[in-house]
């Protein structure tokens, strides 16, 4: 069948080849450049070398054929991040929103934009090696980082199922027998508190211990709930602690982490009418962008500890890997779902997450001509909700207090997984200077549901209420394989280019809140990328392209319905991109960074999509043509760092801006976040005897800019980022 092009679409097309056309071009200018030079050491403004372990063995950034953006623990800093939401200012192609505590991030846009229990995303988020299986335990606070590595297109053959679109790893500090540490102490508006500690040192000649910390609190919401007068958009509390033990003996390294973390308020759970949306129920005027009128208080709290012991042995040119880890957190919300004052739909949620995994690898060690990885991964997780209760009032009651149906739904659910997976990759010599890699990985899992959830319907003038009681009880296995296959040439040593082929796979599951539905099916994605990897101008430049096709199949989607989230299968989608990324040591003073992606994407199949049309009315259309939700079609930063040594220190001005270009929040493309643009600065001094002071602040502009936006059965509701922040950290090194 012929393609056929809308102008509209030869467009975007012609704007998105023209991006790849000049990703084309930086890539052969480079390798022209690299040709007509010889090798030489770096200079003394040379950009840092960044090491990461995106292929599960540590190698240089710049020698990994997959596009990855790294950041350190001072970039963060500089940059404003302080949780992992806001890694989408600094990561150009990412999008983090938070629904109701569950955190949905999406590269490339490839993601998920549903919650619910047993549901996991299709960016999977690894701390340390270990992958974090609940949504709600992903939200972070970023204390004792050593760095973030985004990996962005699947990783299903070293990192396994649910990294469809990609995965963000977190590398926290390693305990140092040198004793150090560092503390510090902030105070910003809305009564903001912060405090943070790390603190590290030997307890003999191979052994190393350290401790971090983080608290945090408001005394005032962003804004209020007009209904009660209580504050909204509030951190009560926010704690973080993390402790390691490091062994290390020659040919052995232990590792033992444990954490503790707690998050409560109403950040994530104050709802107000969308932008723009119908609203069916009376609603009080809201004053203010951060104002709810809101007849059941949010509230949102999260509790979660976790364990995890990674071993490495090696014995000849054999390196033996095992990481073990246990987690549990504990999450509960309240939320008034029809953000009116007027009693419509309510919600009350606890669960209960408990994830249980074991990996063993064998690989090559460091000098080996060829770089291989052999190994065996298991996963088992448990998910409770208990339970989830729903009140649903009906259409009479908001108008005559009294009167009308009520309808109360509880749903008692446990979710389990248990899933297996064997995979290896090797990277293979083939000729002077190229490389080629296979990697092939195949899971196994069984999900099941067991449902008893029980709905009580009460009408005026019925002597008794009605009760119905449904139990359920499925289980479904889902298996694939996965694979990589990707090129390398090395022009120099500073200049690479690559190509590749992979297989991501996500599995399918069950919906807990609609029990007796069949299962939704797997997603599977396709991805083809060519990509150059350049450090110019001795080494004062680093400069990186990507150029990408995706083929998204069985995409997972969310629609809503009896008052909560669920999924379902259906879509195709393509997407095109192309990505460059720079950092540049202008002098020894300036240093510029920054990124850009460009994506044309849209749903090529989608028959059957849920459309919302009215008061607790849907009908299905096809959405082809369509967006993709959460992706815009440019998204961009760039970071100026400046600092001029005084005679007591050194003063450092940083100022980050990043920009979108727009979304649509969901399938039916109605709700649509407009282009925004957030801009982060601030200034410090940083004395000689390690005492330092910086002011700082955050969304200068003030832009509004939706955490989630989602249609319910009787509107659409939509929750905010924070607004303007700002503030004072004093610190101290030693």
């Amino acid at each position: 069948m012929p393609i056929q092009f809308s102008r509209g679409n030869l467009l975007r097309k012609r704007r998105l080849l023209l991006g790849a056309a000049f990703v084309v071009g930086i890539g052969w200018t480079t390798v022209a450049v690299a040709q007509s030079e010889p090798p030489q050491e770096p200079g003394t403004l040379a950009v840092e070398d960044i090491v990461v372990t995106a292929q599960r063995r540590a190698e240089r950034l710049q020698d990994v054929p997959i596009a990855v953006t790294a950041i350190t623990s001072s970039a963060l800093e500089t940059r404003g991040v302080t949780t992992s939401s806001d890694l989408a200012q600094t990561v150009s192609g990412l999008s983090i929103t938070n629904n109701s505590g569950y955190v949905q991030p999406r590269l490339r846009g490839v993601g998920n934009n549903v919650i619910g229990l047993g549901y996991e995303g299709g960016v999977a988020t690894y701390i340390d090696g270990v992958y974090i299986g609940s949504a709600p335990a992903s939200l972070l606070s970023l204390s004792n980082i050593e760095r973030v590595e985004v990996l962005k297109g699947p990783q299903g053959t070293l990192f396994g199922r649910n990294a469809t679109g990609g995965l963000i790893q977190v590398v926290t500090r390693e305990p140092s027998r040198q004793s150090g540490g560092q503390v510090s102490l902030g105070y910003g508006n809305y009564g903001t508190i912060s405090a943070d500690a790390y603190v590290t040192g030997g307890v003999t000649d191979s052994l190393a211990v350290d401790l971090a910390g983080h608290a945090s609190a408001m005394k005032d919401g962003f804004g209020h709930n007009v209904r009660n007068g209580q504050d909204v958009y509030k951190t009560d509390r926010d704690v973080a602690l993390r402790s390691s033990l490091l062994y290390d003996k020659g040919s052995t390294r232990i590792r033992i982490s444990a954490d503790y973390s707690e998050l409560a308020g109403s950040l994530f759970t104050a709802l107000r009418p969308a932008p723009g949306a119908q609203v069916y129920l009376p609603i009080a005027p809201l004053p203010h962008r951060w104002d709810v009128d809101n007849d059941f208080q949010p509230y949102y709290a999260f509790r979660g500890w976790g364990v995890a012991g990674t071993v490495n042995q090696d014995v000849g040119g054999v390196r033996i890997t095992s990481i073990t880890a246990y987690r549990r957190s504990r999450m509960i919300f309240d939320q008034d779902t029809d953000a009116t004052g007027t009693p419509g739909l309510n919600i009350r949620l606890t669960q209960t997450d408990k994830q249980f995994s074991q990996e063993l690898q064998l690989s090559s060690t460091p000098g080996s001509p060829i770089s291989w990885v052999v190994g065996a991964y298991y996963f088992h997780a448990t998910g409770i909700t208990d339970p989830t209760t729903l009140d649903f009032y009906g259409p009479v009651r908001p108008v005559i207090p009294g009167f009308g149906v009520v309808t109360n739904n509880v749903n008692n659910a446990t979710t389990k997984t248990e899933a297996f997976a064997g995979f290896a990759q090797a990277t293979v010599p083939i000729a002077r200077r190229t490389n080629l890699t296979l990697g092939f990985r195949y899971s196994t899992e069984r999900r099941s549901l067991d449902s008893d959830l029980t709905t009580v319907i009460s009408a005026p003038f019925v002597p008794f209420p009605i009760t119905n009681q449904a139990v359920s009880s499925q289980s479904k296995r889902f298996s694939d394989p996965t694979w990589r296959v990707s090129l390398d040439h090395h022009f120099s040593d500073d200049v690479m280019v690559y190509a590749s082929y992979n297989r991501g796979f996500k599995s399918g599951g069950y919906n807990a809140a609609l029990a007796t539905q069949a299962p939704y099916s797997p997603e599977r994605l396709d991805a083809y990328e060519v990509g150059l990897k350049s450090s110019l101008l001795d080494r004062r430049v680093r400069l990186n392209a990507s150029a990408f096709f995706y083929d998204y199949k069985d995409i997972q989607v969310g629609g809503f319905a009896l008052g909560q989230i669920y999924y379902y299968n259906g879509a195709r989608a393509h997407i095109w991109g192309a990505e460059l990324e720079l950092v540049a040591r202008v002098t020894s003073a300036l240093r510029l960074s920054g990124g850009l992606t460009i994506l044309d994407d849209k749903f090529t199949a989608f028959p059957n999509a849920i459309y919302f049309v009215g008061f607790n009315q849907v009908t299905t259309r096809d959405a082809k043509g369509n967006r993709l939700p959460q992706t815009a079609r440019f998204t961009g930063n760039v970071t100026a760092d400046y600092e001029i040594p005084v005679s007591i220190g050194k003063i450092n001005l940083s100022a980050t801006y990043s920009y979108n270009s727009g979304y649509y929040t969901e399938v039916d493309n109605n709700l649509y976040q407009p282009r925004f643009g957030l801009l982060n600065g601030g200034v410090g001094l940083k004395l000689e005897d390690g005492l330092g002071i910086r002011g700082w602040v955050r969304n200068l502009t003030n832009a509004k800019v939706t955490n989630s936006m989602n249609t319910t059965n009787i509107g659409a509701t939509t929750n905010y980022q924070p607004p303007r922040t700002y503030g004072v950290t004093v610190s101290a090194s030693f």
